[in-house]
């Protein structure tokens, strides 16, 4: 028997412990799921959207209560959390009031043939969820799946075993049948009998590069599609400019939302040589002196403790081989050790694109600045990352910055404006930021059958 603790990441106590199943359990759990699919997928869009209605009210009357939760398992700030699990709701219900006329019958008369497309079901997908948003992140995709006519089984990450099994508990009191959406208490390890499983058709993972390789190799080993939302190091691009001090404001809370624990948050600052100087002076001021850190249930407080032991441990050796690399240090660079999940907000500049933290992900509040010469140097810098998952780039000339978003090589781009997620807007990357959108219409006919059903032909 194979056990795992929540440990809350600010005090250090154990929240709980859990036993995690066996592949036994586990071959039931699915089982169960797709027999809850034969019935789920007959159901009528009126009838999913009235339970995902129900569902997304109960998470906000339960607001307060779910971001304290997720706030002691990995110490997202409170009032952030508070805010995040607001807009799910309201992302649950853009999906429910849209989702028959996205996935609705599409009658077709072309080339001689006249027909339909119908959204078909697939069957039970497995999902496999990151811990820096633990609510969001898991509805975001297993909502879009299930109003589709699916289900669902859901590993989330072992460090926010409360925030999983409370999503389950959550469809459950919604009125959902058993087996619609299930909380696995599943390690790493065993993926692939998951995956093996006959009844798993789909399986989608968001989280970091390592984990989606191996899920990919096995997806492709049993024939499984599969969608992957990766790792980010995401450009941010300061080119021509009025006014440094908002923009370094706004700088420094891409980077330090969330503790800098965001695949979309920005972590390479580019910027022309002539605001450079300026550009790091004002940052370093706006790093040492104005980010307060303290208890996440402070409602004040900015920057909350790293999600865990290991996490600080791993932005500390890349800030160190950074700086070996040559990088300068310009402020903080150590573990705070009055708590010691805590890592100091870092400034790294002079930074060059064989240093590491240019070259790497950096999944905590450490910003790296480099210096480009012009416009081009600038784009070809944001452009030569292995991942492409979003940039945004500032300028005071619009019609510039439409043709400079044009070449920067990312899944999305957001000119003079922090990027972000929104419902409406396809969410993912290129290169090792993986494959495949979350968001917007695609996004709730990725996980069908688009069948074509063809009455006559001239």
């Amino acid at each position: 028997m194979s056990t795992f603790d929540s440990n809350n990441p600010y005090t250090l106590e154990k929240n709980w412990t859990f036993t995690r199943h066996t592949n036994e359990e586990l071959d039931a759990i699915i089982q169960t799921a797709h027999s809850a699919y034969l019935d789920w997928k007959e159901t009528s869009f009126a009838h999913r959207q009235q339970l995902f209605l129900k569902l997304a009210d109960l998470i906000d009357s339960k607001n307060s209560e779910l971001a304290k939760l997720e706030t002691i398992e990995m110490w997202s700030l409170r009032h952030f959390s508070k805010n995040v699990i607001k807009w799910t709701a309201n992302l649950i219900r853009r999906y429910a009031n849209n989702a028959e006329r996205i996935l609705g019958d599409e009658d077709f008369a072309h080339d001689g043939m006249v027909g339909k497309y119908r959204y078909d079901s697939l069957g039970v997908i497995y999902g496999i969820a990151p811990w820096n948003f633990p609510f969001n992140q898991v509805l975001r995709a297993a909502v879009a799946n299930i109003v589709a006519g699916n289900t669902t089984v859901y590993k989330h990450a072992s460090n926010v075993p409360l925030c999983g099994q409370a999503i389950e508990d959550l469809f459950v009191e919604a009125g959902f049948a058993k087996g619609i959406y299930t909380n696995l208490y599943s390690s790493g390890s065993q993926s692939e009998h998951i995956i093996a499983h006959p009844h798993i058709v789909w399986v989608n993972l968001t989280g970091w590069e390592r984990a989606g390789s191996a899920v990919w190799s096995l997806a492709g080993k049993y024939l499984k599609p599969s969608v992957l939302e990766l790792w980010g190091n995401d450009a941010f691009v300061v080119l021509d400019h009025s006014d440094t001090p908002a923009l370094v404001a706004d700088a420094v809370a891409c980077r330090i939302n969330n503790g800098g624990q965001r695949c979309n948050g920005s972590k390479r600052f580019i910027v022309l040589e002539q605001y450079y100087d300026e550009f790091v002076e004002q940052m370093w001021q706006y790093m040492s002196t104005q980010v307060k850190r303290w208890d996440p249930m402070d409602a004040e407080t900015q920057l909350p403790p790293l999600s865990n032991a290991d996490q600080v441990a791993e932005v500390h050796d890349q800030v160190t081989r950074s700086l070996a690399d040559g990088a300068r240090l310009v402020t903080g660079g150590e573990i705070l050790w009055d708590h010691w999940q805590f890592y100091a907000p870092t400034l790294l500049a002079d930074v060059t694109p064989e240093m590491t933290s240019f070259r790497e992900e950096v999944f905590g509040p450490v910003a790296s600045i480099t210096k480009a010469k012009n416009t081009e140097e600038a784009i070809a810098l944001a452009n030569n990352s292995e991942f492409g998952l979003s940039a945004t780039v500032r300028w005071d000339d619009m019609q510039q910055l439409k043709e400079v978003a044009d070449q920067l090589v990312w899944g999305m781009i957001f000119i003079n404006n922090p990027a972000g997620s929104k419902a409406s807007l396809p969410f993912g990357g290129v290169k090792k930021s993986g494959y495949g959108k979350e968001n917007g219409p695609e996004w709730l006919r990725a996980f069908t059958n688009k069948k074509a059903i063809v009455y006559s032909i001239e």
